[in-house]
């Protein structure tokens, strides 16, 4: 164990966003083979104690995601107690600031002991090292498919730009169709285990549409969607998955030697 740090997942935000990028971390951890030479990591799947962030952000809901999320880092910090610690929420829309800053700050005051990541800065690192540009790109399109509330946030707009991109969405009229593929009780990728051939469908086509109109790469902006579209590249034009970022940078953070090249 030596000098590592645990890892905290933040879960209970979307039914396999915590599982996903849990095992993302087991994947990208460079090991001996052992069950022990793996790093400890504590999952807390608290779903009732985080409210729908896209609600939130729209304005159809007062109930405040940063505070609940803040409670679960809390309770992990009583369990870790003075053991070092890095950790992070796979959920895109819980970034958009107005959910996020306030979340750090009160991690801050009641879970200090642990160190936060990123997961969107992290994506803008994924999406340099695909698309071989560096820590600056070039100007082009890079499509984004994500939830209304992280659309409305504006959140991976400013990012991109920061990074010398610009963000290209889905076009407005389809925005709702998105959203309810993983949203929908009844075939969206929230509410159906295995994913829907309707959702798998829906985000296909709108991933293929992003690429026919330039996109230079595809971000899969919401933690269900790589559930629907697997594998990292579609016609040539890398996906990058955030959670897939995220876990790189929290094995990165606990043990950096352990981080599996990609």
């Amino acid at each position: 164990m030596g000098n590592e740090s645990v890892i905290v997942i933040g879960g209970g935000v979307g039914p396999m966003a915590g599982v996903a990028l849990h095992a993302k971390i087991i994947e990208n951890t460079l090991t001996d083979g052992t069950d022990q030479s793996h790093l400890s990591v504590h999952h807390y799947s608290c779903s009732e104690l985080v409210p729908d962030r896209t609600a939130y952000l729209l304005g159809q809901s007062r109930a405040d995601p940063a505070t609940g999320m803040a409670r679960v880092f809390e309770a992990a910090s009583r369990a870790l107690g003075d053991r070092p610690a890095v950790g992070g929420v796979p959920c895109n829309t819980f970034h958009a600031p107005a959910i996020f800053d306030r979340f750090v700050a009160e991690v801050g005051r009641v879970a200090g002991g642990i160190r936060i990541v990123h997961m969107l800065d992290e994506t803008m690192g994924l999406l340099g090292a695909r698309l071989g540009r560096g820590s600056r790109g070039s100007g082009e399109a890079i499509g984004v498919l994500s939830t209304t509330g992280t659309r409305r946030s504006g959140v991976y707009d400013e990012l991109l730009a920061r990074s010398g991109y610009r963000a290209l969405y889905v076009p407005e009229e389809d925005q709702d169709l998105l959203h309810s593929s993983i949203y929908d009780p009844t075939w969206g990728i929230k509410a159906a285990t295995p994913t829907s051939a309707r959702a798998i469908d829906t985000v296909a086509s709108m991933a293929a549409g992003l690429i026919a109109s330039g996109a230079s790469a595809v971000v899969l902006a919401c933690t269900e969607l790589p559930l629907a579209l697997g594998g990292s590249v579609m016609g040539g034009i890398p996906l990058v998955d955030p959670v897939l970022a995220l876990a790189r940078a929290l094995v990165r953070e606990a043990a950096p030697e352990k981080l599996r090249p990609l």
